[in-house]
C-alpha cells in the first residue's frame, strides 16, 4: 500500500513525464538529494540484436522497425520512434564466425555514411582489420531523448 506522500510521488511522476532520481547519498537529514539522475535520460530509447550475416534474422529488439543490409559491413537500423535530434549516442558490439573460427569484429560509423538522422542510422562492421564483412552476431543500442 502507497503511503500518500509515495502517491502523490508516483502521480507527479506519471503527469510529469519527467523525474529525478537521487544518488547514493539519498535524501538526507537537511534535506539535501546530494547528485541526482534524470531517469528518462538514462534509459535506453532503441536496441536490437540481429544476425547481420546469410541469415539476417532479429534476435529481438525494442523500439527497432527494421535493419537493411546496404552491401558487405553496412547495415541501417530503422526506429520506429524517432529521436529528438540527431545528437543521440549508438553504441555496439560484432562477432564475426567463419571457417577460421570466431573472430573479433569492430563496428563504426562508415566513412561515407550519410549523416545519422533522428529515425534511422548506419553502422559499419570489419573483421580483424580485413574488408568490410557482414558479422553473424551484432548489437546495436541508442542513447538519447525521443522527439
Amino acid at each position: 500500500r502507497l503511503s500518500m506522500s509515495k502517491a502523490s510521488d508516483l502521480a507527479r511522476l506519471i503527469t510529469s513525464g519527467s523525474t529525478a532520481v537521487h544518488g547514493e547519498a539519498g535524501v538526507t537529514a537537511s534535506g539535501s538529494t546530494g547528485a541526482t539522475t534524470v531517469l528518462q535520460q538514462g534509459l535506453c530509447k532503441q536496441w536490437i540484436s540481429f544476425d547481420g550475416g546469410e541469415s539476417g534474422v532479429t534476435g529481438d529488439s525494442f523500439n527497432t522497425t527494421s535493419f537493411t543490409d546496404n552491401s558487405s559491413g553496412r547495415m541501417t537500423i530503422t526506429v520506429a520512434n524517432d529521436m529528438a535530434s540527431v545528437n543521440y549516442t549508438v553504441g555496439g558490439m560484432a562477432r564475426a564466425a567463419d571457417n577460421a573460427g570466431v573472430r573479433a569484429a569492430h563496428m563504426s560509423f562508415p566513412a561515407n555514411a550519410t549523416s545519422r538522422a533522428t529515425g534511422s542510422y548506419e553502422i559499419s562492421t570489419q573483421a580483424n582489420n580485413t574488408a568490410q564483412r557482414d558479422c553473424e552476431e551484432q548489437v546495436n543500442h541508442i542513447f538519447g531523448d525521443l522527439a
